[in-house]
């Protein structure tokens, strides 16, 4: 499977806010950066949350254990004591995962593993009784989007209206490419369909919302 050139990354974890920010100032990347090209080839790039966590992100598992010794020793000879964690992106799932969870190898286990995701995002869905994804649809014209509504809704979709704008919710982020695709072949020229995943406690995400104003 393919994925792209810096899915490992590094976690690591300080104690606080203040800690995070005095090992950000104590942490050059061009450091740690130097030491695994030197040693391996590739980047390193160093992110923070803002709060109390850093990340080092990499192309391979050799780069990301060297980028962890080379900031362990720098945030050590520091004083600074952190705790670190290695996940790896999953093409899939589309989200971090740790290190040691096996990714699938080969097309049926690729399939079976997009089914395994759709049927969780979809039982979230249900239980929730909020679509976690949406299908937004954005068209230049207020009858354009009175006669797509229309369409899409004798068509069993589930659509929200607000002026110029469509909603369209879906229980899982196949369904909403599924949806996305259908509603293009059926869209007026020059909207734009898009999807998002929006979770349980959003219904409608702030685009809906600014929709509503009247835009």
């Amino acid at each position: 499977m393919v994925t792209d050139a810096n899915d490992w990354r590094v976690t690591v974890r300080l104690g606080s806010a203040e800690q995070a920010g005095q090992a950000v100032r104590q942490l050059s990347a061009h450091t740690v950066e130097a030491q695994v090209q030197r040693r391996l080839g590739g980047r390193v790039v160093v992110g923070a949350d803002g709060s109390h966590e850093l990340f080092l992100y990499t192309r391979s598992q050799d780069a990301a254990a060297t980028a962890r010794e080379s900031v362990e020793a720098l945030l050590a000879s520091h004083g600074i004591q952190a705790e670190y964690g290695l996940d790896r992106w999953h093409p899939v799932v589309e989200d971090w995962e740790p290190a040691d969870v096996a990714l699938p190898g080969t097309p049926a286990e690729v399939e079976t593993e997009r089914r395994r995701l759709d049927a969780e995002e979809t039982s979230e869905s249900l239980a929730s009784g909020v679509a976690l994804f949406e299908v937004r649809v954005q068209l230049s014209a207020h009858r354009d989007a009175v006669a797509l509504a229309d369409r899409l809704r004798a068509a069993g979709y589930p659509v929200v209206r607000r002026w110029r704008f469509l909603v369209i919710g879906a229980d899982n982020a196949d369904q909403a490419d599924e949806f996305a695709a259908a509603i293009r072949q059926q869209a007026p020229v020059g909207a734009v369909v898009s999807t998002q995943e929006v979770g349980p406690a959003r219904p409608y995400t702030p685009f809906e919302i600014a929709a509503d104003s009247g835009i």
